[in-house]
């Protein structure tokens, strides 16, 4: 009797335990849970796309609930998903997409953020009372969804291409395309030969007149170094000219002064000197040789007579009166031109106007080399900048 109720006894626990094991796993299949940590979310969809209850939640690629329950409205299909964790925080500014995996695979509700939050919604609970609608999705919130697109979406557009695509005049146009694609081919690859052509004459070209500036380059640098040559050279000249010319004018300037000391020192001497008798001497000369020369015609017609030989005798007197007028003469000319003064300043006026002319003539070749020099000058610039244009 006592193993028998101990039987009785073991049989319904095992019945009540494996009523208890399956309500269990019912619920676990729920996805019940003794204390609520979940959290739902509505999304008004005007599509699901497929969609069907037990279907994935994703967030960042991540699954983290389920969708629960499924209400069809006039307007559209009211989703209720449930978010497994009420510690996952997710933006207010989310989009809802209703898509799949491939174009036959599973269907899910993809939930994309569109912002990041910050870290004071970190103490936040969805289920709670401080839950900001303005920034996290609070419990029970509704948001819109959309609908991505699927295979359904595109089998009308693939009708409608096979259709027109099925049509002569559409085969037409496209074998026209495709004919004259060809033609177009063949003429730009005609095109790209007579191009590359070009190209090697042009680079062929531009090699030879590359060369010919490295050549006018370097001629033009040997034209400007003998420019700049000559140009040092011309302020060379011109440094000695200018030094010439000081020179020159200096002394001309000494010469006058000494030809002024000079004509001075004549008028002072030929002041000092007896004029007027040298004047009459030289007059009383000029009588006697005029005398002396008649006398001496007529003793040439009358040398042989007696009268002759008393002209003769009269010439002779005539005569040495006339040699002691120009001994006279010479004697005071002599104590005029004697004076060593005057001799050395005749001398100083003759070596004075040697010098003058000698300047004069030296002075008229540098002014004339002077204005050779001068477009010489005026081009320096021009030399200047070729020289500039050939360094670079």
């Amino acid at each position: 009797m006592r193993s028998r109720t101990l039987r009785e006894g073991s049989v319904g626990l095992l019945i009540i335990l494996g009523i208890l094991l399956f309500g269990g796993l019912a619920l676990w299949i729920r996805g019940f849970t003794f204390g609520k940590t979940s959290y739902q979310i509505i999304a008004d969809f005007s599509d699901v796309n497929g969609i069907k209850i037990g279907d994935g939640v994703r967030y960042r690629g991540l699954q983290v609930g389920r969708v629960d329950n499924i209400q069809p409205s006039t307007n559209g299909v009211d989703v209720v998903i449930e978010i497994d964790s009420s510690n996952l925080l997710i933006p207010r500014d989310v989009t809802l997409m209703a898509t799949s995996s491939g174009l036959i695979g599973n269907t899910f509700i993809d939930i994309i953020p569109e912002s990041s939050l910050t870290a004071n919604v970190a103490n936040m609970n969805p289920t709670g009372s401080n839950c900001n609608s303005q920034q996290i999705i609070c419990d029970n919130a509704r948001l819109k969804g959309e609908k991505a697109i699927t295979l359904d979406d595109l089998l009308p557009y693939t009708y409608r291409f096979s259709k027109a695509y099925g049509e002569p005049e559409f085969v037409a146009k496209v074998n026209s395309t495709v004919e004259n694609a060809g033609i177009a081919a063949s003429e730009v690859a005609n095109l790209t030969k007579n191009t590359t052509a070009l190209v090697n004459d042009l680079q062929k070209e531009v090699r030879k007149t590359s060369q010919e500036l490295v050549s006018t380059a370097e001629t033009f640098q040997t034209t400007a170094k003998q420019v700049n040559r000559l140009t040092n050279n011309v302020e060379q000249l011109i440094a000695q000219n200018e030094s010439n010319l000081t020179t020159t004018l200096a002394s001309i300037s000494t010469t006058s002064d000494r030809l002024e000391t000079l004509v001075v020192k004549i008028d002072q001497t030929v002041d000092a000197a007896d004029t007027k008798k040298l004047a009459n001497n030289l007059n009383e000369l000029t009588t006697n040789a005029a005398a002396a020369s008649n006398n001496l015609k007529n003793i040439t017609e009358s040398f042989g007579s007696d009268q002759g030989v008393v002209s003769l005798q009269q010439t002779l007197d005539s005569a040495r009166v006339t040699f002691d007028n120009a001994q006279k003469i010479t004697s005071d000319l002599e104590s005029l031109t004697g004076d060593p003064a005057f001799l050395k300043n005749v001398r100083d006026l003759v070596n004075g106007l040697g010098g003058l002319v000698s300047s004069t003539e030296q002075l008229e070749q540098q002014i004339q080399t002077s204005q050779r020099i001068k477009p010489l000058q005026s081009n320096k610039f021009t030399s200047f900048t070729t020289e500039s244009f050939t360094k670079k």
